[in-house]
């Protein structure tokens, strides 16, 4: 790895590092164990170039960086901390907002200007170890430094997640370069003016819903995620229902190659791993169900490594019941799922001896406390026992000779991990049968727990006669194989790709649709609990036939998704009984015709606001696109002219699509925006699976970026949707006055058709006034597209004289 990579996996570490010191630790603790640290490991300073403890002029510093000093760092102890403003999550902030209700930070602010006042040094931070201030010292604008601007980061895990931006500002190349200097000097653009929802009273507010919509909503929940962990359906659903992942879909917005390479240059470039897909056309790599035996014999464990969502529970669960099953008819198939126990990862390990301690028992009858099962583990020690020094006892006190055998049986399984190892070796050899064990929904924790287990694999593994396999996400296995507990090991790799989302949802809705027709009850259900199910099932009919029959509503859900099987089950589960959708006239129209035509708008309404009565972007899996962090009406249009360009240069230019993050900001800086608004669209972007790094995390500071299909979409296709422009006007702050107060809160269709134009008439304004930006994005077609659909629905409308969709 370069200086880059080595210095952000020597970040994490500390930041894993810092979670086990005390929370009062002195100066002196947050100087050894973490400041010392990130300034050289981190930041890249040479420890020979920083001067320590200093006097001069009758003061102490703490840390002058450089020759002559470049960098002051004035170290406190854990008390002298900060919390931020209510809203705020640190970035570039004034130093009075920080100081306000932190007296002691101000106190430490004010002595570090002060010795860069006297000693003429240009840059300061103020850090407690976890918490890192930064600002400019001695000034020659004539401005009081305490009134001037600093980049915060509240915690050690902010400074992990955007650290390429304090690589790019505070390492000695970034110092000597001014780039902290013209960031924090530079004129910062006002405010822009507070949003709709603001003036909306209980903003977001509950959707509330009619009874046969939350009928919808509780049954329809149930069939479509809970029937495919029903133990007695479940190898039907996976004889009927499961898709192989690793298939290309029909509806990506992105190119087939990125599609193709989805973890290419993660494996290959990142890592120096080799892995292979765990699927291909004709099922299950053969390679995988022969690594079950080579893997227990070779002492290490299998992983299968998938994004979240992309299905690697059901990869697991049908390589048991159906792919494999015949090569683990004889085998004794263990399977820990980690996805809601154990609550701390301190009981992991009892946790996980205890459930195949559990499962040896209740599913092959195997008790390894039983006294004969236990007698035949230990037959030889006990032979040895006989013969030892009480064996007198036999004839002399028999009684008491197997009392002493008893105990000296007990003492062997005291050790509950040696006795599970010698019982599984005991039975696999009595039986003749392999041991697999499934380690499954790691991926779910945090990476600390997520590594605590892979040990555990690696160790059973190792020590066991078993196969262990362990599901965990890229960017786990990228940090963990950078710096943690996967860097000794050289694991067998498989990926598990997403399959194709239409098949997925299709025969999702198909089988809950049989299952429903054939019982008439749902599965799971006490005995003499009886349903109506009509209204489900006339509503998955009409699922099925739209999922078939309407490609829009595919595509949205295919890019939107992102090749996620979760995901898309939490949008057609948001859809199912929502508030928001007219359950009644649907149910209805099935009834009397049959058929009921589901327009794009009523589906993308139901995602977007899930339970809310408004658009709220803190809840809703869609982005605000339009959102600003100024008030300059160009940044509107930021967040797309950014997609477009990563989409495009990485088709062009790139390297499996990925761009230059760099190449990234100097565009956008060529295009007029400052770069915190650049770096406001990334983070957005991230958060909401717009881009993605190529370790597959939500990093904003990754330096490498590559556009989604997500991102494809929203660009290409959903802010010219009417239910987008409907839902998000709430949350745009709108510059103009004289529009801002025509756009208010209305409920009924018509009204909302009219603030939908009235929005797009705002934003055509905003593009008219930035002539500069038309090379970057061709806005005009964006909004002609976005009325078309509003006059379609208009039409729609009118013809069915309703006021309410």
């Amino acid at each position: 790895m370069g200086q880059y990579d080595d210095s952000a996996a020597a970040l994490q570490r500390l930041a894993q590092e810092a979670l086990g010191l005390e929370a009062n630790y002195n100066e002196a603790t947050a100087r050894f164990r973490l400041i010392d640290a990130i300034l050289v490991d981190v930041l890249g300073w040479n420890k020979h170039g920083i001067a320590v403890e200093k006097f001069d002029r009758g003061d102490y510093t703490d840390y002058e960086c450089g020759s002559p000093c470049q960098l002051l760092v004035e170290a406190k102890r854990a008390s002298v901390s900060f919390t931020l403003p209510a809203g705020e999550t640190g970035g570039l902030m004034q130093i009075e907002s920080i100081c306000a209700t932190a007296p002691q930070v101000r106190e430490a602010i004010e002595q570090a200007i002060g010795y860069a006042k006297s000693r003429n040094f240009p840059y300061c931070a103020v850090t407690n170890g976890k918490q890192w201030i930064f600002f400019l010292g001695a000034r020659i604008d004539g401005r009081d430094s305490l009134k001037g601007r600093c980049v915060v980061y509240p915690s050690l895990e902010t400074m992990v997640e955007r650290f390429r931006e304090l690589w790019d500002l505070v390492t000695p190349v970034a110092i000597n370069e001014h780039s902290l200097g013209d960031l924090l000097k530079r004129e910062s653009l006002p405010p822009p003016p507070a949003k709709l929802s603001s003036r909306i009273p209980g903003y977001p507010g509950f959707k509330n819903r009619n009874p046969i919509a939350t009928s919808l909503q509780i049954l329809g929940g149930l069939f479509l995620d809970d029937i495919a962990s029903q133990p007695a359906l479940e190898e039907q659903f996976l004889r009927t229902a499961y898709c192989q992942s690793g298939a290309l879909s029909q509806y990506a917005l992105v190119s087939k190659e990125l599609l193709k390479t989805r973890y290419t240059s993660f494996f290959e470039k990142q890592v120096g791993v080799s892995a292979e897909p765990a699927t291909g056309k004709k099922g299950t790599n053969p390679r995988l169900t022969a690594d079950m035996l080579a893997a227990a014999l070779s002492k290490r464990p299998i992983l299968l490594v998938g994004d979240v969502g992309v299905g690697k529970t059901t990869f697991v669960r049908n390589l048991i019941k159906v792919d494999a099953k015949d090569e683990l008819s004889h085998a004794f198939v263990l399977y820990v799922d980690y996805g809601t126990k154990p609550a701390i990862s301190d009981a992991l390990k009892d946790y996980t001896l205890l459930e195949i301690v559990r499962q040896l028992r209740d599913e092959f009858g195997v008790d390894i406390n039983e006294r004969q099962f236990v007698r035949g583990v230990y037959n030889q020690r006990i032979q040895e026992f006989g013969k030892g020094i009480f064996s007198d006892l036999k004839e002399l006190d028999p009684t008491q000779f197997k009392l002493k055998e008893i105990e000296f049986i007990a003492g062997l399984t005291q050790n509950i991990e040696e006795h599970l190892r010698l019982s599984l070796e005991h039975a696999s050899k009595g039986q003749k049968r392999q041991i697999v064990v499934f380690l499954d929904n790691v991926d779910q924790r945090p990476i600390a727990f997520q590594e605590e287990v892979f040990l555990i694999a690696a160790s059973i593994s190792a020590n066991w006669p078993v196969t262990a396999f362990v599901s965990l996400r890229p960017e786990t296995f990228a940090q963990s194989k950078a710096s943690g507990a996967l860097a000794a090991y050289q694991p067998r790799v498989f990926t598990i790709e997403p399959p194709r989302i239409d098949l997925v949802i299709g025969k999702r809705l198909e089988f809950a649709l049989t299952q429903l027709q054939q019982s008439g009850t749902l599965p799971g259900l006490a005995a003499g609990i009886s349903i109506d199910s009509r209204n489900l099932e006339l509503y998955l009919k009409m699922l099925i036939e739209s999922f078939r029959d309407r490609s829009d509503l595919i595509e949205f859900l295919d890019n939107m998704c992102s090749g996620s099987v979760r995901e898309a089950l939490n949008y057609v589960g948001s859809f199912v009984g929502s508030g928001h959708v007219d359950s009644a006239k649907i149910i209805d129209a099935m009834e009397e015709s049959g058929r009921y035509y589901l327009p794009i708008h009523e589906f993308v309404r139901a995602v977007i606001h899930k339970d809310g009565e408004y658009y709220d972007p803190s809840v809703s899996p869609i982005p605000n696109v339009f959102d600003i962090s100024s008030a300059d009406q160009r940044e509107h249009f930021a967040l797309l002219i950014l997609l477009e360009y990563v989409e495009h240069a990485g088709q062009t230019g790139g390297s499996h699509g990925f761009v230059e993050r760099r190449l990234v900001l100097d565009f956008m800086q060529g295009c007029g925006y400052r770069i915190e608004q650049t770096l406001s669209c990334i983070r957005r972007a991230f958060d909401k699976g717009l881009l993605i790094s190529p370790e597959g995390t939500k990093a904003d500071a990754s330096a490498h970026i590559r556009i989604t299909t997500a991102g494809a979409y929203v660009r290409k296709k959903l802010c010219g949707l009417m239910a987008y422009l409907d839902a998000i006007v709430v949350d745009t702050p709108v510059l103009d006055p004289e529009r801002r107060g025509k756009l208010g809160d209305v409920r009924l269709l018509d009204d909302r058709l009219v603030r939908a134009e009235a929005f797009l008439d705002y934003l055509d304004s905003c593009w008219a006034n930035s002539a500069s930006l038309a090379r970057s994005l061709d806005w005009p077609t964006l909004s002609q597209t976005a009325r078309h659909h509003i006059g379609e629905i208009k039409a729609r409308a009118e013809a069915r004289s309703s006021g309410r969709y």
